[in-house]
């Protein structure tokens, strides 16, 4: 029996449901709606969906683990390394579940629709292995996760962050000799291509920037020197080296283990085929810079709901578009259009989530079209209404995640610092949507509203990013 698998990826920060009172993105509200369960009448062997938490969460972590998660998500959240482990998780559930002629989902919000486009170029490269190079494929075992590991690190992220063009020969002679060894080649290209992918605003901004960098970059720091000298005390109770000198080696080391986990995996190596061709090198990372916008040929359907009103720098789209990397499939008339791209009124949140629910009015629109268009298209996703309530609304409140980091640092400042970090905040950036951008329908409501709730004041809703628009033009005159 065919049947979907479904992955929803979460942006930074979000574990939906493990606190009572989790503020709860549109992802994880997709999540619980197609899930099969005992609180759902959806049949695991026509849906089977996986949660990815963002980067950045501990969710289900106690004791040793706790701690152990606990340093991984501030090392995720200063360097953005986390989303290796998040794609290869979300992998291993494909490779787990997949029989042929299944539907692959891919969902995301924020760095996890980075997740998921991400995911999606590795089924690119990859497909889904049937077998090993040792012959059989063990599902759910260990082997499997290697299997995932070995994709994510060894094929899909050689020249991460580099441009595309500098090591994409060296990438896909990786990638066709993946899919030889595993089973997963069907006529020089991959077995399986995603059926959908719907994304809520994505970002590549993997690694904490500004304010909240120099935060967790402090705290990391503080955290080894703690580390180094209780290493150093327990060396000095114990065998008698002297307190300095047991202090300076444990930093040496934790500095040489910090070392090896970033090499670990940022080391690529390439052995050309021909014979007496020498092996190449290079680190890779996933950066800010050079982000993959890729969107293949073979994906059936696509959709990306963006912000306007996003206007922090270190939260810049990751476009898909002409000239973007996109190969999107010919439209066919009375056919689902194969790639969608719409914009709604709002910031990064307003459109992915995760505001108190009394503030989710805009988020409830971008939450209804992706449902809607998910549910339009042959073979759709399977969703348990009851368990998913929405209400959509063109004068829901907006939010400014500049003004809020600014009354959060201002709020746990003593009174006589203040003065000196009003400027301690985002950096501003407005969004570019083209003047013929496509804008959905909610969008014209609200400029033909007299005033809507901002966070600061209310007043007609003229974003600086639609200016030019040539919908809107008129209103600016």
């Amino acid at each position: 029996m065919t049947k979907n698998i479904v992955i929803f990826s979460d942006g930074t920060g979000q574990d939906g449901g493990v606190r009572p009172e989790q503020r709860m993105s549109n992802i994880f509200k997709m999540y619980r709606a197609t899930r099969s369960g005992p609180d759902n009448e959806i049949d695991p062997q026509e849906q089977v969906v996986f949660y990815d938490p963002g980067l950045g969460t501990d969710a289900g972590a106690t004791g040793f683990t706790s701690a152990r998660r606990w340093v991984a998500k501030l090392l995720s959240s200063v360097t953005g390394r986390g989303i290796t482990t998040n794609i290869a998780d979300c992998y291993e559930f494909i490779i787990n579940h997949y029989r042929p002629g299944d539907r692959v989902w891919l969902f995301g919000f924020s760095r996890g629709a980075y997740t998921a486009r991400s995911l999606a170029t590795v089924l690119r490269l990859c497909g889904v292995p049937t077998k090993t190079p040792d012959g059989e494929l063990p599902r759910f075992r260990l082997r499997a996760r290697e299997v995932a590991d070995h994709a994510v690190i060894r094929v899909a992220e050689h020249g991460a962050g580099y441009p595309r063009g500098k090591y994409e020969a060296e990438r896909e002679e990786l990638a066709r000799r993946f899919r030889s060894e595993h089973g997963s080649d069907a006529n020089g290209e991959a077995n399986v291509a995603p059926y959908f992918i719907g994304v809520f605003d994505t970002v590549a901004s993997l690694g904490a920037k500004g304010p909240l960098r120099l935060v967790l970059s402090a705290a990391l720091a503080l955290l080894t020197l703690v580390t180094a000298a209780a290493a150093a005390f327990l060396l000095h109770w114990l065998v008698g080296t002297g307190w300095l000198t047991s202090f300076v080696g444990s930093t040496v080391l934790i500095a040489i283990g910090g070392g090896w986990m970033y090499f670990r995996t940022a080391l690529k190596t390439f052995k050309p085929s021909l014979p007496g061709s020498r092996r190449t090198f290079h680190l890779a990372q996933w950066s800010g810079r050079d982000y993959d916008k890729l969107l293949g040929r073979k994906v059936v359907y696509a959709r990306h709901a963006i912000a306007i009103d996003e206007n922090r720098a270190d939260f810049p789209r990751v476009p898909w578009g002409p000239g973007k990397g996109v190969d999107a499939r010919p439209e066919v008339e009375g056919e689902p259009k194969p790639f969608v791209q719409m914009w709604f009124a709002g910031n990064h949140s307003d459109i992915g989530g995760s505001y108190p629910e009394a503030e989710s009015r805009l988020s409830d629109i971008a939450l209804g079209w992706m449902l809607e268009e998910a549910s339009s298209v042959p073979g759709p996703l399977i969703v348990d209404r009851s368990r998913i309530r929405i209400f959509p609304g063109a004068n829901g409140v907006q939010h400014d995640e500049i003004a809020g980091m600014s009354d959060t640092v201002r709020s746990r400042t003593p009174g006589f610092l203040r003065r000196y970090i009003r400027s301690l905040t985002w950096k501003g950036k407005e969004r570019d949507p083209k003047d013929t951008a496509t804008m959905h329908s909610s969008v014209s409501e609200r400029f033909a509203l007299e005033s809507v709730p901002r966070q600061g004041c209310d007043g007609p809703y003229r974003p600086d990013a639609l200016r030019r628009h040539e919908l809107f033009r008129d209103f600016y005159s």
